[in-house]
C-alpha cells in the first residue's frame, strides 16, 4: 500500500490524535538496531480510546497496523512500514499493587507500555522477588510477553496470572494465564496489544534480590555486546545446541556485509556497527542460516521478528 493511497486520511488522523500521530515518520531512531525506513502513520497510543479509535478507522479504510514497543527484538527492512504502526513507548505506563494476593506473595498490575528495566527496579526497591531473570533485558512488557522474553533464569510465562489485551480482531479481552499457551520464546498473543498484564511476585529482601540483580547484569555485559546497536539473541537455541556455538564453529565470528557485523565476542548477536543497513543485516541472517544448515544440518529459527517491506516478511512468520 503506498503512502499516496491514503494521504488524504492524515488531517482525520491529525484531528483526532493531535500530537499522537506523525506521517511518513522514521522508525530508525524508534527501533534498536536503529535501521529501516518509515512508517507511513506512527501512532504513540497514551490511551485505550485513542486504540479503540484507530482500529475503527484502520478497518473502514482498510489501513494494515503494525504495532512495536521499543523495537527491541524488531528489525524495521529499508522501505519500511506500510500502513499504520502503533508505538507503545508512550501508552499504558502505569504500575500499581492489587489486592488479594496470597500470604507471602503480592500482585503486580503493569500497563503493556511499561519498560521491562523500569518494573524490575520498582520491584527491587520494594522488595518483590520474582522479575529477576528479566535483569539487563531491554524492551516493553507489551512486547515482552508477545515473545514471553526471558532468559535462562526465567520467563514472563512463568509469573503471569491474567492479561488485558486488545485483539485487533475480537475486541478487548481479559484472560487468565490457564487460556494462554507460553513456550520458549513465544506465546499465544497474536494479532493483539496488551493493555496490562498482572503479576505474582513473592516478598523477598530487596539488597538480596538487588544482589542477584546486579550479578545477573554484569554476567550478561561479560558475555554480550552491549556496545553497538543489535536485537540480542538473533536466533533461538534449540534442543541439544546453542545458535551461538554452532555460528562460532562455523567461522562466521566476525564477518560483516556492509555496516553490519556477526559479533566477535558473541556470534549469536548481529551489530549495526554504525553504518549498517536492514538489507546488509538480513543478509547475515541468510548467510548464517545457509551455512548452520549445510554444516550441521540444522534449521536455526530467528528470534528477530523482521516488519515492513511490500510482503511485510516477519522471521520467524507470525502474525
Amino acid at each position: 500500500m503506498s503512502i499516496n493511497k491514503f494521504s488524504n486520511l492524515f488531517p482525520l488522523f491529525k484531528e483526532h490524535l493531535g500530537d499522537e500521530v506523525f506521517f511518513n515518520a522514521p522508525l530508525a531512531p524508534h527501533v534498536a538496531y536503529r535501521v529501516g525506513g518509515p512508517a507511513d502513520i506512527l501512532v504513540f497510543l497514551s490511551t485505550e480510546e485513542s486504540l479503540q479509535w484507530v482500529d475503527a478507522t484502520a478497518k473502514k479504510y482498510q489501513i494494515p497496523i503494525t504495532i512495536i514497543g521499543t523495537g527491541t527484538n524488531l528489525l524495521v527492512v529499508d522501505e519500511g512500514i506500510r500502513g499504520i504502526t502503533i508505538s507503545l513507548a508512550k501508552a499504558f505506563q502505569q504500575i500499581e499493587e492489587i489486592p488479594g494476593a496470597p500470604e507471602g506473595c503480592v500482585w503486580i498490575r503493569c500497563g503493556g507500555g511499561v519498560l521491562k528495566p523500569v518494573l524490575l527496579e520498582w520491584a527491587v526497591e520494594k522488595g518483590y522477588t520474582g522479575l529477576e531473570f528479566s535483569s539487563g533485558v531491554p524492551g516493553t512488557m507489551g512486547g515482552g510477553i508477545y515473545m514471553n522474553a526471558g532468559t535462562k533464569y526465567g520467563c514472563y510465562g512463568d509469573i503471569l496470572k491474567e492479561l488485558r489485551l486488545f485483539d485487533f480482531t475480537k475486541g478487548t479481552q481479559q484472560l487468565k494465564r490457564d487460556a494462554l499457551h507460553f513456550a520458549y520464546r513465544e506465546s499465544e498473543v497474536k494479532n493483539a496489544l496488551v493493555i496490562w498484564a498482572l503479576f505474582e511476585l513473592r516478598h523477598g529482601k530487596p539488597q538480596v534480590i538487588r544482589a542477584e540483580v546486579d550479578r545477573i547484569i554484569e554476567e550478561r555485559a561479560e558475555k554480550q555486546p552491549l556496545d553497538y546497536p543489535s536485537c540480542g539473541s538473533t536466533f533461538k537455541n534449540g534442543p541439544g545446541y546453542s545458535s551461538g556455538r554452532l555460528i562460532e564453529k562455523a567461522g562466521l565470528k566476525g564477518l560483516t556485509v556492509g555496516g553490519a557485523e556477526i559479533s566477535t565476542k558473541h556470534a549469536n548477536f548481529i551489530l549495526n556497527k554504525g553504518t549498517a543497513t536492514a538489507k546488509d543485516i538480513l543478509t547475515l541472517i541468510d548467510i548464517i542460516k545457509v551455512r548452520i544448515k549445510d554444516q550441521f544440518g540444522i534449521s536455526l529459527e530467528c528470534e528477530v521478528c523482521v516488519l515492513g517491506g511490500e510482503n511485510d516478511r516477519k522471521i520467524p512468520t507470525k502474525t
